[in-house]
């Protein structure tokens, strides 16, 4: 890997400054970002969970390790801001872009794209969700490989890798297989104190990525079961073209654009080093089986196949080819980085970066917390009023969908679809109640109630407030 001279920031002077505009630019747009409600679940989880080991029980139904919600957990004891969770998002994905510009082993035009197309500036560095720290703990993992090999260090790493979601379950596993398998194809020349420690850390982690994978396999009681065959295309396409069109003549030939694509990401690893190849491939073989199995159904699963690509950059290099196979893999690598950077206008940049809210979520608990501080806030469906109890500090609403008080969402197959009875039947339980329709309770409604709250711009979610006639909160003018 090249190294160029430094700044105090430890960077190449043209990675100093891309760094540093770019941190500045995910500040003004997180500032004004509203959390989605899947951001603040992961926030209401943390703040209902009195201790660390509260977060296995309640992150059971999430369909994932709660690496994200533990690192969340004693801040959200101490401050109950959603500014807090943004704070923390701002500066683990500043720390991982300034790592990853200091190590990644590509010009640095090449890198200054990458950095600001959509996924590492509108998506995982601007959303708080737990995919920010997948990019750092990867990136770490690549450093403590460098500087310690396959050792305790690099188990720790990936260990923790592995906790944060699925994706980085799959990205942890393809790690460990690249580092730790040339140990063991060399097994008689290892000393006898390295074999002890390779055969350790290879017990350890294979028994932790085990519980992983338990943490993350759906329950009985989930939703949401093991997914359906998708399509192979469309997981591909999607992983490498960002973008959204209607040009019939590349919708036709999209897969094999795609496909392209990785071809020349394997190119690339394979004449940078044998680990990054490995890792890449097993990687690209699990993250996109799960894409064409699974949920992959947002641009934040797809975005996964970004990440791998990028961090291989940061292996140390183990070849010297030169010519044809480098040219072809750094050239898929700029295509990839413009395409992704295109999909800050042309794909899903466009619901991020829009004036637009995408979410209702923010105004509805301001109007409440300025017409009743002490109201019973009834809501039909917890995945949004999860949202809403998040911005009001973590406040208990009474869910319809599952009958009960709660802060965070239970995506239990027990819920029900709320009716407008269910709604009203609720409202005449408590004193001051307030009913918020979300999704739910389709078709014109009951006489008995009125509306006081309208919020309806959102791009996805949407909140309307009820109020009993007969017992009204606020002055019918």
């Amino acid at each position: 890997m090249h190294y160029s001279p430094r700044t105090r920031l430890g960077l190449a002077p043209a990675d100093s400054l891309t760094w540093m505009l770019h941190t500045a630019m995910v500040a003004v747009l997180m500032w004004f970002h509203e959390p989605w409600r899947d951001e603040l679940q992961a926030w209401a989880i943390a703040m209902a969970s009195d201790n660390p080991l509260d977060l296995l029980a309640n992150t059971r139904l999430e369909g994932r390790p709660p690496g994200w919600q533990l690192l969340l957990w004693p801040f959200a004891q101490v401050a109950t801001s959603v500014r807090t969770l943004q704070i923390i998002t701002l500066v683990i994905g500043s720390v991982a872009a300034w790592w990853w510009l200091r190590r990644g082993a590509l010009h640095w035009r090449v890198k200054a794209v990458v950095l600001f197309g959509f996924l590492f500036t509108g998506g995982y560095l601007l959303h708080s969700r737990d995919y920010v720290l997948s990019f750092l703990m990867l990136v770490a993992a690549t450093a403590v490989h460098q500087r310690r090999g396959a050792g305790v260090r690099l188990a720790l790493v990936l260990c923790g890798l592995a906790w944060v979601n699925a994706f980085s379950l799959a990205m942890a596993a393809a790690f460990f297989v690249a580092v730790w398998l040339p140990q063991l194809l060399t097994w008689r020349r290892l000393a006898t104190a390295r074999r002890a420690e390779v055969v350790g850390s290879l017990v350890a982690v294979c028994a932790w990525f085990a519980w992983s994978a338990y943490l993350t396999y759906p329950t009985d009681d989930n939703q949401f079961g093991v997914g359906r065959y998708k399509g192979f295309g469309t997981a591909l396409t999607k992983s490498f073209i960002p973008l959204d069109y209607e040009w019939a003549w590349l919708q036709r030939i999209d897969n094999v654009l795609a496909g392209a694509l990785l071809v020349g990401a394997l190119v690339w690893a394979w004449q940078w080093s044998r680990t990054a190849f490995t890792f890449v491939v097993l990687s690209m073989a699990m993250l996109l089986y799960n894409l064409t199995y699974g949920y992959g159904d947002y641009w934040w699963h797809f975005g996964n196949a970004y990440i791998v690509v990028f961090v291989a950059t940061c292996f140390t290099r183990e070849r010297t080819t030169t010519g044809a196979l480098r040219r072809i893999g750094v050239g898929s690598l700029i295509v990839l980085a413009v395409l992704n950077l295109a999909a800050s206008r042309f794909g899903a940049g466009r619901d991020v970066y829009s004036s637009r809210t995408y979410s209702m979520t923010l105004p509805a608990a301001q109007q409440l917390r300025e017409i009743c501080d002490d109201c019973t806030i009834i809501v039909d469906w917890d995945a949004i009023g999860a949202g809403i109890s998040a911005q009001l500090g973590g406040r208990e609403l009474y869910y319809l969908n599952r009958g009960d008080f709660g802060t965070f969402a239970k995506f239990s197959n027990k819920n029900t679809a709320p009716t407008w009875e269910d709604g009203l039947a609720a409202m005449a339980r408590f004193d001051r109640p307030l009913l918020i329709q979300t999704a739910f309770m389709s078709g014109p409604a009951p006489s008995e109630i009125g509306l006081v709250g309208v919020h309806l711009d959102g791009v996805h979610d949407t909140n309307l407030i009820w109020q009993l006639n007969d017992r009204p909160i606020v002055a019918d003018d």
